[in-house]
């Protein structure tokens, strides 16, 4: 689970994806799932960076350390407190 986090965190943070506005991963304590929260600036945007072959590239790299992956797109149903 390290492994995995480290290179998603790698390449988030060392790519400007245009549309990307960023994201957020959880894990849960056992270390044996992960979730990962994007927010891009329109589904447009989310389209266009899924189907980018730099990011197809870099799931190929982690698709040994993922049993499953559902990627989607989800509308904020709602937040309270101070959540951001």
């Amino acid at each position: 689970m390290d492994e995995f986090i480290s290179l998603q965190r790698e390449f988030a943070m060392s790519r400007c994806l245009a549309g990307l506005v960023g994201g957020r991963m959880y894990r849960n304590r056992e270390g044996t799932k992960a979730v990962l929260v994007s927010q891009f600036e329109s589904v447009e945007a989310q389209e266009a960076i899924m189907g980018s072959a730099e990011l197809r590239s870099h799931i190929e790299k982690l698709r040994e350390m993922v049993d499953s992956s559902s990627p989607d797109i989800y509308e904020e149903a709602y937040t309270y407190g101070e959540f951001k």
